[in-house]
């Protein structure tokens, strides 16, 4: 007679986070937030604004506010791995959270100084270190679960504005150097789904649902910005980009669920979309 296996335990996460980096990554997610202070007070522009031309698919102001609760999740995830203790997260994911939150800061300080191009290479690195950390949270097994939860809400979120973001300061820096002029749409919508493809293809990856919430948070920024501006072209591709994206966490979802019926959940892998 043979007697029920008991469940496989998630494997522990390799190598580990640190309580020294835990207090880096606190330290950086403070430092961000008090650099919108600094860059408000020299340039007198929000996070994101700046002093670079607005283009036609740059999302209504109200779509920044995003901000306040990227910077809260960022300092309750650090706070919260520092109380739980940092062996339930990657030590990768550690490291990635110092570069995203440290290139955050040179972003904003960036902006104060009005170049379109310094701010594009800050939030390459910021785009990098995002992407790379998403991909880390959805994939490996994080422990607490409340605390797994947490970690893929914080960097899920920042993870989808910086996607989008990344792609609207690319066309800034586009603007600045002489190679497409502001009014032009045509190279703005290809811009527009270029961000459309990214967003859609991390959505169906990593199956987060924080990072879609940012990205369709974004592009509802830019309908508003198309219907303001009487602009079917802008509100209909952005409208039709969230559709997209909605449709690819669905699909990741389903994907991830008919993979885990067919066979044993990997060890360390994360076990469900959050």
């Amino acid at each position: 007679m043979t007697t029920p296996s008991a469940p496989a335990a998630v494997a522990p996460v390799r190598p580990a986070g640190t309580r020294p980096l835990a207090w880096v990554v606190l330290g950086a997610s403070v430092l961000q937030v008090a650099a919108p202070a600094v860059s408000i007070g020299v340039s007198g522009d929000t996070p994101g604004a700046g002093s670079a031309p607005d283009l036609l698919v740059s999302p209504a102001g109200w779509a920044f506010g995003i901000w306040g609760v990227i910077y809260l999740l960022a300092i309750a995830q650090a706070v919260g791995a520092l109380v739980a203790g940092p062996g339930g997260l990657p030590r990768r994911l550690q490291l990635d959270q110092v570069l995203l939150y440290a290139s955050g800061a040179l972003w904003i300080a960036m902006s104060a100084l009005g170049s379109s191009l310094a701010t594009a290479a800050a939030l390459a690195l910021m785009l990098a270190a995002a992407v790379d950390g998403v991909l880390v949270v959805a994939r490996s097994g994080l422990v607490p679960r409340w605390l797994a939860r947490l970690s893929r809400a914080a960097v899920g979120l920042y993870a989808g504005w910086v996607t989008a973001a990344f792609f609207l300061n690319l066309g800034t820096a586009l603007v600045e150097v002489g190679a497409f002029d502001v009014g032009g749409l045509g190279w703005q919508l290809v811009l527009l789904a270029g961000a459309a493809v990214v967003l859609a293809a991390l959505a169906y990856a990593t199956r987060v649902v924080a990072y879609v919430v940012a990205g369709i948070w974004a592009l509802g920024g830019i309908t508003a910005t198309g219907l303001g501006n009487d602009d079917p072209g802008v509100w209909g591709l952005a409208v039709a980009a969230a559709a997209v994206i909605g449709a690819a966490l669905v699909a990741g979802i389903a994907a991830g669920r008919a993979g885990r019926s067919g066979s044993p959940v990997r060890p360390g892998r994360a076990a469900r979309p959050s």
